[in-house]
C-alpha cells in the first residue's frame, strides 16, 4: 500500500459495442461497429471498487491493457469516481493469450501495492472469463467469482455471490481478488460532467510491458453457426381443425 492507504485496483477492458455487431450473411463472420466502449462487467467491477473505498477508505486505481484509444475508458472510469488510472501500452491486447495478459496485469498490481483487485466476470468480446482468476493465482491470493455485492470490515470482505438458483454469502480475508458478475445488489456509477472535467486534468501514466514470448493459446476467427429450421404452414384450414392438428402433432412427438 502506498501512502498508508489501502490500494484497490479495478481491471477494465475496452471492447467493441456489442449492440453494433452484425453478421456477414455470406461469410457468417462478425462485422464490428466503430464504437469502442467500457466492457459492461467492468462497469459493475468499478462500482464495486468505489463502494469498497467509500466503506473502508483508500484509493481506486483503474488499470487497462490496450491501445492508445483505451485511454477513453480510463477517463470514463475517472469521471465515474475512480481516483487514478494506468494504461498498459498493449496495442494487440487480444493477440496474446489470457495467461500472458494476466501476468502483465499481476505485475502492475504488485507495483501499485494493491490489497484488493476487482475485475469483471468476463469480457464481451472473447468471453474467456479467465483473466481475473489467473491474476489471483499469479498473486497467490484467494478469489471469489460471480460476485454481486461486497462490503469491507477491516481486513475481511463480506461477499454475496450468485450460485445455482440461489445466493451465497461468504467472507474472505485480504488480500483478495473479486470477479464481479453484476451490480444489481449495489449502487451503479456513471460519469458526471464535473467528473469529466476533473478526469481530463488527471495524468494517466503509460506503462510499457514486457510481453511473455510463450503463446499457450491461439484464437480462431469467430463464425456464426448456420441454423436450419423447418416448419409446416396450414393455410385455408379452420381454426378448430388447425388446433386439433397441432395437438396431434405434439402428442405424436410426446410433447403434450
Amino acid at each position: 500500500m502506498s501512502d498508508g492507504q489501502r490500494q484497490i485496483v479495478v481491471l477494465v477492458k475496452q471492447v467493441h459495442d456489442i449492440n453494433e455487431i452484425t453478421i456477414d450473411p455470406v461469410t457468417r463472420k462478425p462485422i464490428l461497429g466503430p464504437t469502442l466502449t467500457l466492457n459492461t462487467y467492468d462497469r459493475y467491477a468499478l462500482a464495486a471498487g468505489i463502494a469498497l473505498r467509500e466503506q473502508g477508505g483508500g484509493t481506486v486505481t483503474v488499470v487497462t491493457a490496450g491501445p492508445p484509444s483505451a485511454r477513453e475508458v480510463l477517463l470514463r472510469c475517472l469521471a465515474s469516481g475512480a481516483d487514478e488510472g494506468v494504461l498498459i501500452d498493449l496495442p494487440d491486447h487480444n493477440g496474446i493469450d489470457t495467461l500472458s495478459l494476466a501476468t502483465i496485469l499481476a505485475g502492475q498490481v504488485r507495483a501499485l501495492g494493491a490489497e484488493i483487485v476487482v475485475a469483471g466476470q468476463s469480457s464481451e468480446d472473447y468471453e474467456a472469463a479467465q483473466v481475473g482468476p489467473q491474476v489471483a493465482e499469479l498473486l497467490g491470493w484467494p478469489h471469489v467469482s460471480l460476485v454481486t455485492q461486497a462490503t469491507i470490515d477491516g481486513d475481511r470482505l463480506s461477499i454475496r455471490r450468485d450460485a445455482e438458483r440461489t445466493k451465497e454469502d461468504m467472507t474472505v480475508s485480504l488480500p483478495a481478488v473479486l470477479v464481479v458478475l453484476s451490480g444489481r445488489d449495489g449502487e451503479q456509477r456513471h460519469p458526471t460532467l464535473r467528473g469529466m472535467m476533473q478526469a481530463k486534468k488527471k495524468i494517466i501514466p503509460v506503462i510499457t510491458p514486457q510481453i511473455p514470448d510463450r503463446v499457450r493459446l491461439e484464437w480462431g476467427e469467430p463464425v456464426a453457426e448456420v441454423r436450419e429450421s423447418t416448419g409446416t404452414i396450414l393455410q385455408g384450414v379452420p381454426a378448430d381443425d388447425a388446433a386439433r392438428q397441432l395437438v396431434g402433432w405434439l402428442k405424436d412427438r410426446k410433447l403434450a
